[in-house]
């Protein structure tokens, strides 16, 4: 049992953290953390949010990947080659690629693994990305040979190896067939990742487990791909909803590397025996609002929310002064992040009160749902709250559990405004698709809105991508599906022991990189 952990439980006897079983054989090396909530499943690609992802990105591996800059870069493709016109991205396969079962992965599971997350079965939402529901038809994907995998597609996409490494789609992740049972059923995944799935006690802990037989690049680390060179045995990753709960448990010896809030980090970043990693993410931390909501219709009641709210002043609360506002869904990083992604509704109160008066608002309900899971959706939510009845909304706050809130998400019901995020999209075309369309989900429904995005995703032209980006964030500006806050600070402490970390605009974790001193 881990050290401090019976003087742990009893000062927070209402938070289980995951201890090993009993007459367990401890690993060589271990580095214990935190997620702020459980993961949704092991399945990559269909059973996902954000730290599902980060679980899911430790053990599965794409064709492509994201590289550090936000370039997409090879990763269990040795090479791609792109047609002239566009239509076909051809693949190079490593060779000796390993799957955790110790079988060679080669193009035949590689085509297996793109028909479970784009074939018309597919319980992955990523299908809709590639079945032309969304603009874009593969007209077919299939090995040509061992090591050759050939995708056509029925139109130029310029964004089409982005899509196939976006995190939310586990990076179209290749798997063995014996991931699934007979039946055609999840069973847990084979992947070719330098972790292996270890055990999930599902609201205590997850476990990853190296795996020895892993095939690196040669090249160095760059992002998700290039060479992955695990040290550390075992990944442990305790359940832990509360951020205090969380940071005690670090200062207690219990955990070593955790999420912090900026006022914990405030707090550590100076002590003896830690360490604070502070990053700006593309992580997207916005407030959602409901298109299906009937006091939203009108476009008023939604651009005196936005004047009423003022995200300065939020993001310089819940950062403790080391963020600030990015209202814009393009993250800063973005080379398509001007001086027009950076405008944005002035706060100003009484104008906000001109709107409402105009548009006839009397009192009706601005349902706010948040969470208490750490990324402050909570305080955040708490002083837009406070905000917006300053400015004469009724508004109401309800704090519900991720799953809850998610689910209101999905169906578009039960809320009028969510404290929310989105985790990155690393193209700015993409920035706007994640919450556009018309899907009962997506904020931004307006036909105009979508085509302009969807012409984002096509265009190979820079400055017509430019143009697009411009033309989308000034209507943006002046439609308001959604109110932007700031693209999150990241707040990683650690004990001392702990080498090898370093955050990215990203915001995944690398377990591959940890390293212990002792």
């Amino acid at each position: 049992m881990k050290k401090n952990t019976r003087i742990f439980a009893t000062l927070f006897a209402a938070t289980v953290i995951g201890c090993a079983p009993a007459g367990a054989v401890m690993a060589q090396s271990v580095v214990h953390m935190a997620l702020n909530a459980d993961i949704r499943g092991t399945n990559p690609g269909v059973t996902r949010d954000g730290n599902t992802d980060i679980i899911h990105a430790q053990f599965v591996e794409g064709l492509v990947t994201y590289g550090k800059n936000f370039e997409v870069i090879p990763m269990l493709a040795d090479s791609y080659d792109v047609s002239e016109d566009g239509l076909t991205y051809t693949f190079k396969l490593r060779h000796g690629v390993k799957f955790h079962n110790g079988e060679e992965m080669t193009a035949k599971e590689v085509e297996w693994s793109w028909n479970r997350l784009a074939g018309e079965a597919s319980e992955s939402h990523c299908k809709n990305y590639f079945n032309g529901e969304n603009g874009l038809k593969v007209v077919s994907a299939k090995a040509i040979d061992d090591y050759t995998f050939e995708i056509k597609l029925d139109r130029p996409y310029a964004v089409f190896l982005a899509t196939i490494a976006r995190f939310d789609c586990g990076s179209m992740g290749v798997l063995h067939p014996d991931s699934v049972n007979a039946d055609g059923s999840w069973n847990a995944p084979i992947g070719t990742g330098p972790y292996v799935m270890g055990e999930h006690l599902p609201g205590r802990y997850v476990e990853l487990n190296r795996f020895a037989d892993y095939v690196s690049r040669d090249e160095p680390m760059n992002g998700l791909g290039g060479g992955k060179h695990a040290e550390v045995d075992t990944l442990h990753f305790d359940i832990v909803s509360e951020g205090a709960v969380a940071k005690t448990a670090l200062m207690a010896g219990d955990l070593d590397l955790v999420a912090l809030d900026a006022m914990a980090a405030s707090e550590l970043k100076d002590q003896p025996g830690f360490k604070v990693d502070i990053t700006q993410s593309a992580v997207w931390d916005t407030y959602l609002l409901n298109p299906n909501d009937p006091v939203l219709a009108d476009v008023r009641i939604r651009q005196a929310m936005a004047h009423a709210i003022d995200p300065n002043q939020i993001m310089a609360a819940i950062t403790e002064g080391f963020g600030k506002a990015s209202p814009s869904p393009v993250p800063p990083m973005s080379k398509n992040f001007t001086e027009v992604e950076a405008e944005y509704p002035a706060y100003d109160v009484e104008l906000a009160k001109t709107l409402m008066k105009e548009a006839g608002y009397n009192g009706e309900e601005i349902k706010i749902l948040a969470t208490r899971r750490n990324g402050a959706y909570y305080e955040r939510a708490l002083m837009a709250q406070a905000m917006l009845m300053d400015a004469g909304f009724n508004a109401t706050l309800e704090v519900v559990e991720w799953g809850t809130q998610l689910e209101a998400y999905r169906t578009g019901e039960g809320y009028t405004m969510q404290s929310f995020s989105f985790s990155p999209r690393l193209h700015a075309g993409l920035s706007f698709e994640m919450f556009t369309g018309d899907d009962v989900r997506k904020a931004w429904q307006d036909p105009e809105a979508i085509a302009l995005v969807q012409e984002s995703l096509t265009t190979r032209d820079p400055e017509r991508l430019q143009a697009i980006i411009d033309e989308l964030s000034r209507r943006f500006n002046e439609q308001v599906p959604a109110i932007g806050l700031g693209h999150r600070m990241l707040f990683t402490g650690m004990s001392d022991r702990i080498e090898g970390f370093e955050d990215w605009g990203a915001g995944v974790l690398r377990g591959w990189m940890l390293r212990t001193s002792n």
